[in-house]
C-alpha cells in the first residue's frame, strides 16, 4: 500500500511539473511585435529643457486642434459701419492677417526634429543567483520610437516625446528566460509596449557644438504593464554633423514597484528587486530614414 501512495504521488508531482512546463510556454507564446513609428511630440507629450511639468496652455495646444470660425453675418449698423471700416477706398481689404504659426521657431531655423534610428539599443539588467552562482541578466531590444526636438542655438528650448519600447522582443541568454519575460513577467500579449513620458529636461543650456558632450536629467513617468511610477534618467548626449544625436540614458527602478513576479524556478534564487535601465540611442532627422 505504502508503495502505491508513493507511486501515486510521483506521478501527481510528475504531472504538475508537466503542467507547469505546458504553462510556462503557453504563457510565453506571445503575438508578433506590432510595427510602430515615433509618435509626434506634442505640447502633451513634450516639456521643454529646463522647464518643470505643467498643464499645457492654449497657445502650446497643437496646431491641428485649434480653430478660428469666421463670425456669423452681422445685421446691425454698428457691424456694417465696422465692415466699412475695414475696406479702403479702392475696395482693398485691410483686416489684420492671421500670424504665421510656430513663426519663431521658422524664423530661427535652429530646431531640428529627430528620432530613434538603427543602433538604438535598449537594456535591463537584474541581479540573481544562478545555480548558486552569482549572474546579471540583460535583457536587451532595439525596438524603441522615440522622437526628440533639439535646439540648436538654445538647448534648453529641446523638446521630447514618448518613448516607447517593445516587450515583446526582449532577449536575454536563453530562451526560456525570454519565454518567461514576455509572458508571465511583463504580460506583453496584453500590454506590449513600455512607455516613458518625459515631463522634464534639467540641465540643458547654452548652444549645442558638434561633438561636445552635454549631461542632463529627464523627469518623466514610465508605464510598465498597467503601472506607472516616476522615474527620472541621467543622460549624456553629444550633437555630431548631420544633426546626429548620440548619447546613452540611464536609470534605476524596483520590480517591486511595478508588481513584477519572477516566476519559482529551482536553479533560480535571490532575484534582486533593483532594476538597472539603460539606453543608447542614435537619432537622425525625420524623413531620412
Amino acid at each position: 500500500m505504502t508503495r502505491k501512495i508513493l507511486i501515486a504521488i510521483w506521478a501527481v508531482l510528475a504531472l504538475a511539473a508537466a503542467g507547469g512546463v505546458i504553462w510556462f510556454y503557453v504563457a510565453g507564446n506571445v503575438g508578433d511585435p506590432t510595427e510602430v513609428t515615433a509618435p509626434p511630440i506634442t505640447a502633451d507629450t513634450s516639456t521643454a529643457a529646463g522647464e518643470q511639468p505643467s498643464s499645457p496652455t492654449a497657445s502650446e495646444a497643437p496646431a491641428a486642434t485649434t480653430t478660428t470660425e469666421s463670425p456669423a453675418p452681422a445685421t446691425t449698423a454698428a457691424s456694417s459701419e465696422a465692415e466699412d471700416d475695414e475696406v479702403s477706398a479702392d475696395g482693398a481689404d485691410q483686416s489684420p492677417e492671421p500670424e504665421p504659426q510656430e513663426e519663431a521657431e521658422a524664423a530661427s531655423g535652429e530646431t531640428v526634429e529627430l528620432q530613434l534610428t538603427d543602433g538604438t539599443e535598449a537594456r535591463f539588467l537584474i541581479y540573481e543567483d544562478l545555480r548558486g552562482e552569482p549572474f546579471t541578466v540583460v535583457g536587451v531590444t532595439t525596438e524603441v520610437v522615440g522622437r526628440i526636438n533639439v535646439n540648436r542655438a538654445d538647448l534648453a528650448g529641446s523638446r521630447m516625446g514618448d518613448i516607447l519600447i517593445n516587450a515583446r522582443t526582449f532577449v536575454t541568454d536563453t530562451g526560456n528566460r525570454d519565454r518567461a519575460i514576455r509572458g508571465p513577467i511583463l504580460n506583453a500579449e496584453q500590454f506590449e509596449f513600455i512607455v516613458f513620458r518625459p515631463l522634464a529636461i534639467i540641465g540643458l543650456s547654452g548652444a549645442a557644438e558638434p561633438g561636445v558632450e552635454w549631461s542632463f536629467t529627464v523627469e518623466g513617468e514610465l508605464t510598465v504593464r498597467d503601472i506607472t511610477k516616476p522615474v527620472t534618467f541621467d543622460v549624456v548626449a553629444r550633437l555630431e554633423d548631420g544633426d546626429v544625436l548620440e548619447g546613452e540614458a540611464s536609470a534605476t527602478v524596483f520590480r517591486s514597484d511595478f508588481n513584477l513576479s519572477i516566476p519559482s524556478v529551482p536553479f533560480v534564487a535571490n532575484v534582486a528587486d533593483e532594476i538597472g535601465l539603460e539606453l543608447d540611442f542614435i537619432a537622425g532627422p525625420v524623413g531620412l530614414g
